[in-house]
């Protein structure tokens, strides 16, 4: 036979433990939205250093407008065995070449030719600013002549 006193320490003990396991199912749930949310700050961070190391780098050579422009190079070495002396290109990519100078801390050579046209010097090329092409314009290079 069970006596009162078990009775009543089995009823108060189920339902501590009755109790508990909500409990701990809850904790856990708790650890684990914690968890992802330090993932996700982690995720946030590591892109936040990615584009601050981008923006103290800069673009490289192969970025953006330079990139195509020394595309058109290559195409131009593998046909006439040496770089172009010329390429038309619009506003925007001579704003790209300018910047790199800046940023690289070139030497600006910029020259005013026929036609009342601006032309920078960039690696052994003269790209010569055409205006009134679209600002992505960038032409085929060519030689003298």
């Amino acid at each position: 036979m069970i006596s009162r006193r078990e009775m009543v320490t089995a009823g108060v003990l189920g339902t501590m433990g009755a109790a508990a396991a909500p409990a701990e199912a809850a904790e856990q749930q708790d650890d684990q939205q914690t968890a992802s949310a330090i993932r996700s700050i982690g995720m946030k961070f590591d892109t936040m250093n990615e584009t601050l190391a981008y923006g103290q780098k800069g673009p490289g050579l192969t970025a953006g407008f330079l990139g195509d422009i020394r595309n058109r190079f290559t195409t131009h070495i593998r046909a006439a065995g040496k770089f172009p002396e010329f390429l038309e290109i619009g506003l925007d990519v001579f704003y790209d070449v300018y910047d790199w100078h800046i940023r690289y801390g070139q030497p600006i050579q910029i020259t005013r030719i026929s036609e009342q046209r601006f032309a920078i010097q960039w690696m052994f090329t003269q790209l010569i600013l055409r205006w009134e092409q679209d600002p992505k314009y960038i032409g085929v290079p060519f030689e003298r002549g």
